[in-house]
């Protein structure tokens, strides 16, 4: 007898108890270790810190004592201050002053440019600044009035040390030293001697507080942390006689420091984990009937896409879940599904259009007052006998018009381009009898670029037509250069001449992007070989149109030259 295997399942409330028991000794691993870790980070923290704070203090005891050895022996022993003295001159005193600054300027260059440094002479009653001034003029006189009363009326104490000071509202270290009446004083700004610690990270409430060796307090960077949030930060003291210095510092500082993200990631994270245990448990039962059933429905309807029209593709649909991923995917579908039908007949009208265009450009190919005039000038010079002159109308209205009936391409040479152009002046000059000084300057192996039929005769024509010459002829000319344009190769033509130029609104009409419609039919021909250019270049063609400040119009198309090469 086939015995029936059977597949065993669990209630959800067991799975949840299993889970709930597994979770509860992982909590407490948890929490033990996030203890230890908080308590290891702390003390990392705090001995990065102190090592930070160390390394500053004896790089500033260092330079302090350099600074006052150097103060010392300057106003004892330097030459350059002998000149201030009762038998010299004015002109010896700034002579004197320069060479100081010279000699306080090479020391500048190994204690840095912070330190400022001034030198009194009591007897002359002069003051004057030793290095470059790094506070404004106020600040300048309050400091040289306090120079001045320190040297008449000396503290008691240790003359030879940096004394704080708050000048003008701003904390000050400066030492000063007196001898045979003339004071040298280095002076330098709290917030410069503690600007290497404001890149240290401690915390946002944290702070810098600086304290003469007295415990009077002289400057604090912020506002020391208060209330529960005083618990979490940590505070140091690093004392001046430990380190040889004339202040202490005392620092508040974010327990954790630059280790406090990773914590509390570290925390968030194992939080998550356990959560997300036991909220997918719930969640694993009712995947299948809820996700999987649904999506097989959904794959079931799409596979019969392909035998259905775009109409009855449009109206399918796919699920009747209650899922909204399916239920949007299904009305995005059937949007794309009309989107598809819509974009197919935009298509299609776009070339309906396309061929609608070309199909009035041939036709604007054959004007025939032009040819009209053309047969008429012809008669006209046989009537008067010169034949020669009507043989040569004839050959170049006939070549003119061979072009124009064959111009049903795309691109064609350059040389053909201005060769047609050439033959229309010259049509011109015979039948008006005006001279027209025509001019070509185009490089002989740009002839073979290929643009479009009938795009120069455009602007050509419209000179002919409107142009007013200042002098006595027109001047037409066309010229070519090069030019790279996003890495590719352009060539530039340009096509200018010397009557009243482009009218301001036809050329602001252009750089706007607009295309030009008059009542009376003027400039449509610019408007048509600018759709044409957009139907063949898209956007990698450029175009404008400008009067030149001599006069007369320039227009400048630039087209790519590896185009449809020949």
């Amino acid at each position: 007898m086939k015995t029936k295997r059977r597949n065993m399942g669990y209630p959800v409330v067991q799975i949840l108890r299993k889970t709930l028991w597994t979770a509860i000794p992982v909590v407490i691993i948890f929490v033990f270790i996030s203890g230890y870790s908080f308590w290891e980070i702390r003390r990392q923290n705090n001995l990065a810190l102190e090592n930070a704070i160390t390394i500053y203090q004896n790089d500033l005891s260092h330079r302090l004592d350099a600074i006052a050895h150097f103060v010392q022996w300057t106003v004892v022993h330097d030459p350059i201050l002998d000149a201030f003295s009762s038998e010299k001159h004015m002109g010896d005193f700034r002579q004197a002053g320069n060479d100081l600054r010279l000699r306080v300027s090479d020391m500048q260059y190994s204690t840095g440019s912070e330190y400022m440094y001034f030198f009194y002479w009591d007897e002359g009653n002069i003051f004057i600044n030793a290095s470059e001034l790094t506070v404004n003029y106020e600040t300048y006189k309050k400091i040289k009035k306090k120079v001045i009363d320190d040297v008449e009326k000396p503290v008691s104490g240790d003359r030879f040390s940096w004394i704080p000071s708050v000048i003008d509202g701003k904390t000050y270290l400066y030492y000063l030293v007196t001898y045979k009446h003339r004071t040298f004083i280095s002076l330098v700004s709290i917030d410069d001697i503690l600007s290497p610690l404001f890149t240290i990270n401690l915390g946002s409430h944290g702070n810098i507080t600086f304290q003469d060796l007295a415990g009077n307090t002289y400057y604090q960077s912020a506002k020391s942390p208060e209330g529960l949030i005083g618990y979490y930060y940590n505070r140091l003291y690093f004392r001046g006689e430990d380190a040889g210095l004339p202040f202490t510092l005392v620092i508040d500082s974010d327990m954790l420091g630059n280790y406090g993200k990773i914590f509390l990631l570290q925390f968030l994270v194992v939080l998550t984990a356990l959560a997300l245990s036991l909220i997918m448990g719930g969640y694993i039962l009712v995947t299948y009937k809820r996700v999987i059933l649904p999506i097989k429905i959904f794959s079931s309807n799409l596979s019969k896409m392909d035998s259905l029209s775009d109409a009855e593709s449009a109206n399918l649909d796919l699920t009747d879940s209650k899922m909204q991923e399916l239920n949007q995917i299904n009305d995005q579908f059937k949007s794309l599904v009309r989107e598809i039908t819509r974009l197919r007949i935009n298509i299609y009208e776009a070339e309906l259009d396309q061929n609608k265009f070309r199909i009035l450009f041939l036709q604007q190919q054959i004007k025939p007052h032009f040819y009209l005039n053309c047969l008429t000038t012809i008669d006209s010079m046989l009537s008067l006998g010169d034949t020669s002159a009507a043989r040569k109308m004839l050959q170049f209205t006939s070549k003119y018009f061979r072009y124009l009936f064959q111009a049903d391409k795309d691109y064609v040479p350059l040389s053909s381009e201005i060769a047609h152009a050439e033959d229309y002046l010259d049509i011109q000059m015979m039948r008006l009898s005006e001279d027209i000084d025509y001019s070509c300057d185009i490089d002989e192996k740009d002839m073979d670029v290929m643009i479009p039929p009938l795009l120069l005769i455009t602007f050509v024509e419209n000179i002919i037509k409107y142009a007013e010459p200042s002098g006595d002829s027109l001047k037409i000319s066309i010229t070519g250069h090069d030019y790279v344009r996003n890495d590719e190769d352009y060539i530039e033509i340009c096509i200018r001449d010397n009557g009243q130029g482009f009218p301001s609104e036809v050329i602001e009409k252009i750089r706007a992007g607009e295309y030009l419609t008059t009542e009376d039919g003027t400039h449509i021909g610019i408007s048509n070989c600018i759709r044409r250019l957009k139907l063949l270049y898209e956007d990698r063609f450029e175009f404008t149109l400008e009067n030149d400040e001599l006069g007369g119009g320039v227009v400048k198309v630039g087209l790519p030259k590896d185009e449809h090469k020949q």
